[in-house]
């Protein structure tokens, strides 16, 4: 290939991996990024690990005492930008709960986050359920949790009965524990 052949040709495949990656980039900055999805945790179907420690609002709290109530289980963090989009959506959720009977209870985990950025999130946020810190992440560890928002839902037999990665919406989990709350 002469010189100038090569010059053009290498322009052209230039040109051609330009546009594919602009196109690359156009498809995942517009994909819907808004809900989480399902995965297979080695959880599910086993009984909800140990959870237990002091609250950012104060109160020790301990998922064993739960047991008899369906509990939403989120992992997250202040930096987490998915984790700052949901948090309206499980306020939201966490609140609609409390009226129904017997409803879900939320419960927020610190995911690999300080204590004051995370108090500051919550004041921010208006988040009114309880968030567990866990300063050395062994909660996080045991739940296999490798990212925020990670979310896990408790049936009130004590089982994990489903897991999330990604922002949740409120609708995503009505549905989610519609099957589980009420049922013993």
């Amino acid at each position: 290939m002469t010189p100038p052949k090569r010059v053009r040709f290498i322009a052209l495949l230039s040109g051609v991996v330009g546009v594919i990656v602009v196109a690359l980039i156009v498809l995942l900055a517009t994909r819907d990024s808004n809900q989480a999805t399902t995965f297979q945790s080695p959880l599910l179907g086993r009984p909800a690990p140990v959870m237990a420690g002091v609250t950012l609002q104060g109160p020790v709290i301990n998922l064993a005492n739960a047991k008899g109530h369906v509990v939403v289980v989120n992992f997250f963090a202040s930096w987490c930008p998915p984790c700052q989009q949901e948090s309206p959506q499980l306020s939201a959720f966490a609140y609609d709960q409390t009226k129904i009977t017997n409803g879900a209870q939320m419960l927020g985990v610190v995911y690999n986050d300080s204590n004051t950025a995370m108090k500051a999130f919550i004041q921010q946020q208006g988040i009114g359920y309880p968030v567990l810190t866990d300063p050395q992440g062994n909660t996080a560890n045991r739940w296999g949790v490798s990212s925020p928002p990670t979310t896990y839902i408790v049936a009130a037999s004590g089982r994990v009965v489903a897991a999330y990665v990604g922002p949740l919406t409120a609708k995503q989990l009505d549905a989610a524990v519609k099957p589980y709350v009420g049922v013993h």
